[in-house]
């Protein structure tokens, strides 16, 4: 989710089509990581990452998109960075996936059971 790649939009793009996935609502959420998002959302990220690498965060750490930051920062942080990117990805899609997949057994269902009431009444209405 919150891995720095370009084009974040095209790549969703190509995946959705390819996993036939909802095309609209793969490019609408790449927008979660906006420029005004970026930062607390990869600062997040860092934390998990040195959390599970044992590592001490830093504490003033500071966010900024620039060449400088990419190239003399990052460098310092991109393993509990990357880490904690891809664990809360995996953690918030698997979590979304399991929800998806619920809201919408549930709205089968509901649909289903007003269908089967809908032709109760109309076979009780026909006697």
């Amino acid at each position: 989710m919150a891995i720095p790649v370009p084009s974040q939009m095209i790549i969703a793009a190509l995946f959705a089509i390819t996993f036939r996935a909802n095309l609209a609502l793969s490019i609408a959420l790449v927008w979660i990581s906006n420029p005004l998002t970026m930062g607390p959302i990869f600062y997040f990220n860092y934390e998990i990452g040195s959390l599970l690498l044992g590592q001490e965060a830093t504490a003033k750490l500071h966010f900024e998109l620039s060449w400088h930051w990419l190239t003399e920062v990052l460098g310092e942080l991109w393993q509990p960075l990357y880490l904690g990117s891809t664990v809360v990805g995996l953690v918030l899609g698997v979590t979304g996936y399991f929800s998806i997949h619920f809201l919408w057994r549930r709205h089968v269902l509901k649909l289903w059971q007003s269908r089967c009431r809908n032709a109760l009444h109309k076979r009780k209405a026909d006697k």
